[in-house]
């Protein structure tokens, strides 16, 4: 299983998608994360997905991430 599963051994170059539930403390963290990324990892884009708080995103939502991002953080905070 773990053969199906790319892997990236640096983020420098690479657009990360964070995928945030809305939870109040999620909003921090993403922000905090993208600024981390970018600062101290060489990611050159950290865009964000806003996803339902009680349901599964829609397939739209995990195509645009496929088809922009490398990597992607699923954030659910509370």
């Amino acid at each position: 299983m773990d053969d199906d599963v790319p892997h990236i051994s640096d983020l420098r170059g690479t657009t990360v998608a964070i995928l945030n539930n809305r939870w109040t403390s999620m909003n921090i963290i993403s922000e905090q994360i993208g600024i981390i990324l970018k600062e101290q990892y060489g990611v050159t884009e950290v865009f964000e997905k806003l996803i339902p708080l009680a349901s599964a995103a829609p397939q739209e939502t995990f195509d645009e991430v496929q088809a922009k991002a490398q990597v992607a953080i699923v954030g659910l905070a509370n």
